[in-house]
């Protein structure tokens, strides 16, 4: 039996642009409205919006999550800024033969990069049960032949809901140093609205 993970959700503000799934639409054109759209938003706000590189970059961005296939995945962008801030992904991860039950101890050591040392690993509870709470920064990949790799900041969420078998997944990350503090807030907020 598997768990139904079709009312899986989460609250999160209007900065946050939802990308469609893989496959779901035609990205080119969800990629331009989308930016059309951040433009007015954007010019609400008081600020300049480049329909062009947001729709560029919207599509790059909804691509590459689509290579991790999450269950959602969000986009925060910024007024005045025509690049994602960071990235927010809801997955799940299922037991299966090699380990029949998914824990949080499991969890942990799974997502647990030590890149940059111990990483900041805490016990916390949400509405969905106890969770765990990795905060860290790890190395990626290498995104052009000639230059350095950047350094990943993330915040992970993983929960085993009492009725469930699988574990509901929320990962944030992002490359800006200074987004560490806003953003650890923001997430913590979105982190306890996740329902299933």
């Amino acid at each position: 039996m598997t768990d139904d993970l079709s009312n899986l959700g989460l609250e999160c503000s209007e900065d946050w642009v939802p990308f469609p799934l893989a496959g779901s639409v035609d990205l080119d054109c969800w990629a331009k409205h989308q930016a059309n759209e951040l433009v007015d938003r954007f010019a609400r706000d008081g600020q300049a919006g480049d329909a062009r590189l947001l729709a560029r970059d919207l599509k790059r961005a909804a691509a590459d999550s689509h290579t991790r296939e999450p269950l959602g995945a969000f986009g925060w962008y910024l007024s005045g800024h025509n690049s994602v801030a960071a990235i927010l992904e809801l997955g799940a991860i299922h037991p299966d033969a090699t380990y029949p039950e998914v824990t949080l101890p499991l969890l942990t050591d799974h997502m647990k990069s030590t890149d940059f040392g111990e990483p900041d690993v805490r016990d916390v509870r949400l509405p969905l049960g106890g969770a765990v709470r990795i905060r860290q920064n790890f190395i990626g990949e290498k995104k052009r032949l000639l230059g350095a790799r950047p350094v990943i900041h993330s915040l992970f969420y993983g929960t085993r809901p009492e009725h469930m078998a699988a574990a509901i997944t929320l990962l944030v990350s992002w490359t800006e140093p200074v987004l560490d503090e806003p953003l650890e807030q923001i997430v913590d907020n979105i982190a306890q609205t996740l329902s299933a």
